[in-house]
């Protein structure tokens, strides 16, 4: 028959969240959710700030039930331990304590959090211990439904079970809730494993840890999948120069600059995705480190005690989760990083093509400078010289026309004037023509002149 009754029944909650800065004297919603807490619990505002010492309570409203309050400060994160319990050790209790309690000390974090339910049942059998963990937690949740319990962990001969989920499936974008449930043999080892709360909380913080760099991995998967710059299937995707049909030079132009401007923004995406994993990387690997040597503390110290301590899934967490979660962000860091270096010579080859189209495009404006310079200085030249020779003779060919020919006819006068300024037109090309030539030497010595 499944059991009814738990003895001396416990709830632990660890929370955790990253430090914020604050930019307004609003608070953060994991400040209220801790302000809230400590107002059910009617606590002084002194025990958010005092990391020195549990701060008791006794809730008023459940009979006989205490507990302790107590903030930590672990790196960028603040912690949270807050648990409660009955006074009466030796008398049975319904499991529906355990949704009392959860109501009290329900509390938020951006990393994540831990329950750990914790009860003894006297002479119990393995069968009895799997049927009161599952029965403490549909009573915890409210929730008929039968939990997937992994069993084969033992904690100073208590039976201990977990209802974990990996970060692939959690929903909540936020935090993340792991359950545990230990099942006692008697009374003092409730009381034992009570004393092990801040080993237990500095373990559960590096798992949080670990947990909230891998699924940051995953988010930064997700994010450049969604936008199609993420290599498919594992391989290289290929970056090909695109030549347009396009026929004028400046709109090849103003479509590699496009192109330079879009493949940028592409690396740029590249660049803080790879930042990011690096960094995700190196604290997976820190994190997993201090969780091993945090779950070696707690197996030392437990030897010192009786009863049997196996905790098969806190080592399989360390020997095989995080370290897969470590060559799963190897693996994105390591597709990526040859796409960074192909994308870094596509763009170089765009500018290339873009420096090129640029050239052309100024040795085609600086030809058309030259040519009108070139213009200009002949006609100038031209029209100058013409006038000039023809204002200064103008005085000399008239007054010899008008001495010596006064018997001419005005068509011979005419004549005689078109072939002077044919004359002084052909003086005035050949002298435009000279300067050009001079000033391409000039402005090219070692340019052969020439049309």
């Amino acid at each position: 028959m499944q059991p009814l009754s738990i003895y001396y029944p416990h709830l632990f909650l660890f929370v955790y969240s990253l430090r914020e800065v604050q930019e307004d004297i609003k608070a953060t919603p994991q400040q209220t959710s801790w302000e809230r807490l400590r107002d059910r619990l009617n606590l002084d505002q002194e025990a958010d700030y005092d990391i020195e010492r549990n701060y008791p309570f006794t809730v008023e409203d459940l009979n006989g039930v205490t507990g302790f309050y107590r903030r930590y400060t672990l790196g960028d994160t603040e912690s949270l331990l807050v648990y409660c319990a009955t006074k009466d050790k030796e008398n049975p209790q319904n499991y529906d304590c355990f949704y009392e309690f959860q109501k009290k000390l329900e509390a938020n974090g951006t990393i994540g959090k831990t329950w750990l339910i914790l009860g003894y049942l006297n002479s119990a059998t393995d069968l009895d211990k799997e049927k009161a963990a599952k029965q403490a937690y549909q009573s915890f949740r409210k929730n008929a439904s039968e939990p997937q319990l992994r069993p084969g962990s033992h904690f100073l001969g208590s039976t201990v079970f977990e209802i974990w989920e990996s970060p692939e499936n959690w929903t909540n974008a936020l935090e993340h809730e792991s359950i545990l449930i230990c099942i006692c043999p008697h009374q003092k080892t409730v009381e034992r494993i009570g004393t092990f709360h801040y080993e237990l909380m500095l373990l559960f913080y590096y798992r949080h840890k670990i947990c909230k760099n891998y699924r940051i991995s995953i988010n930064i998967k997700k994010m450049l999948i969604q936008e199609g710059i993420f290599p498919e299937n594992n391989q290289i995707d290929e970056a090909v120069v695109n030549f347009p049909n396009i026929s004028g030079l400046e709109q090849k132009f103003d479509y590699f600059n496009y192109e330079l401007r879009k493949n940028l923004q592409i690396l740029a995406k590249y660049i803080m995705a790879l930042e990011d994993l690096k960094v995700q990387l190196q604290n997976l690997q820190q994190n997993l480190e201090n969780y091993q040597k945090r779950l070696a503390i707690i197996k030392h110290k437990a030897t010192e005690e009786n009863g049997i301590t196996k905790l098969k899934f806190f080592d399989e967490f360390g020997e095989f989760t995080a370290t897969n979660y470590i060559l799963e962000t190897e693996k994105y860091y390591t597709l990526l990083l040859p796409q960074l270096a192909l994308r870094e010579k596509y763009i170089h080859s765009i500018c290339t093509f873009i420096e090129l189209f640029k050239a052309e495009q100024d040795r085609q404006i600086a030809n058309q400078n030259t040519k009108f310079q070139d213009t200009v200085i002949f006609l100038g030249t031209t029209i100058g010289t013409s006038s000039f020779i023809a204002i200064a003779s103008a005085p000399l060919i008239l007054n010899k026309i008008t001495t010596s020919n006064l018997s001419q006819t005005p068509n011979n006068i005419s004549l005689t004037y078109f072939t002077f300024l044919i004359l002084y037109l052909a003086i005035g090309l050949t002298s435009g023509y000279i300067t050009r030539q001079w000033w391409r030497s000039y402005r090219h010595p070692s340019r052969e002149t020439g049309e």
